[in-house]
């Protein structure tokens, strides 16, 4: 695969590997770049790398970083992490400087592709517009004042360019700020400034090395999904994942296209009596895990 131009990097656990199954397929919808999925096993148990692995490697872009020393018997068990694996953005700071395509992207494990279209466009404007870095499909400017549900706080988020589908020029590897969340502690009203996962990241890329970053035109949007927060998932598993998935592309997409508003709502009302509580579990840190020591 010398030819590839873009390697989409993404980070799968046992908590979302059930809809990762379905973002992992939905990259064979590229059909116009050359491209590789490197799919990279954070902490996953035996039992499920055998069921979706298998199936993973049948396609000709995957290619899966296995790491067989990461055993269930030594799976790490320190409360100030996330859960029974490594942060993502500790896997980002030392895995992605090793990619050598012109392009590469972050890419969540619960983002599924539905029209392709999309990444075209993006590396288009990449590669007219030199000075362009980076693009997302989604950006939060700064919010001064933003409730943040993991904390229980009211802080300053600033601006980030999402990270659950980024795509970033090979240049951007230069930068030697570190991908993890960073925050400043002052003396206002809102105490916490805070950067979100590579949110440091993109502001040195801008006031430190001088690159312009973008967002992807709205029109797209029906192009993709994101799910959300799945490495907090509890709630989805095989059993209930393909209603969630198919209720949730409705709630974004209508039956009938964007403008369906009917289905939609419908879809909405659906999921509001079936998957509540799972949304808004996904907005906390899983009980026992993320505690200061």
């Amino acid at each position: 695969m010398d030819d590839v131009k873009i390697t989409f990097f993404m980070i799968v656990t046992d908590r979302d590997i059930v809809i990762a199954d379905y973002a992992v397929r939905s990259y064979a919808k590229i059909k116009d770049v050359p491209f590789k999925l490197y799919v990279y096993s954070n902490w996953i148990s035996s039992a499920l790398k055998e069921k979706y692995f298998s199936k993973w490697r049948k396609f000709k872009f995957v290619e899966i970083l296995e790491n067989e020393w990461q055993t269930d018997d030594r799976k790490p068990t320190d409360s100030r992490l996330e859960g029974q694996f490594e942060l993502g953005a500790t896997i980002w700071d030392r895995e992605l400087k090793k990619i050598q395509t012109p392009y590469h992207a972050t890419v969540d494990a619960d983002f599924e592709i539905i029209d392709a279209k999309f990444i075209s466009v993006m590396l288009a404007k990449l590669g007219t517009n030199p000075n362009l870095v980076a693009m997302s499909t989604d950006y939060n400017p700064t919010m001064s004042e933003c409730y943040d549900s993991y904390s229980d706080e009211i802080i300053c988020l600033n601006e980030r360019w999402h990270t659950w589908f980024c795509i970033y020029k090979r240049e951007a590897l230069e930068c030697q700020v570190s991908h993890a969340y960073y925050e400043e502690i002052v003396s206002d009203p809102v105490r916490r400034n805070a950067w979100d996962d590579a949110g440091y990241f993109q502001k040195a890329l801008k006031d430190v090395y001088g690159f312009d970053l973008a967002v992807i035109d709205r029109q797209y949007q029906p192009c993709f999904i994101h799910y959300g927060a799945f490495s907090k998932n509890v709630d989805i598993d095989e059993n209930n994942v393909a209603l969630y998935r198919h209720l949730q592309i409705m709630r974004k997409r209508g039956v009938f296209g964007n403008g369906d508003i009917f289905t939609k709502k419908i879809a909405t009302l659906l999921n509001n009596i079936t998957f509540d509580k799972v949304n808004s579990n996904r907005l906390k840190y899983v009980d026992g895990w993320c505690k200061a020591i």
